[in-house]
């Protein structure tokens, strides 16, 4: 895993509030940039966003995280 490439398009999700625009603007596909948050996600054993077909909110351990 490309760690700082996971935290860059954690922060663009989390700054979009969703995942097409993040991938949108990181010029990547939205499957790559779910992959990568997942990883992220795995390597720091906390789950940063909770996912559903319509939403994306960002969870309590993501925003502490985002603020660091």
């Amino acid at each position: 895993m490309n760690q700082l490439l996971a935290m860059r398009a954690f922060l663009r999700v989390v700054e979009s509030e969703s995942f097409t625009q993040a991938a949108s603007q990181l010029f990547m596909p939205r499957s790559t940039v779910s992959k990568l948050i997942t990883d992220l996600e795995k390597h720091l054993s906390i789950q940063l966003i909770h996912r559903t077909t319509r939403t994306v909110a960002i969870t309590p351990e993501g925003l502490e995280y985002y603020s660091h």
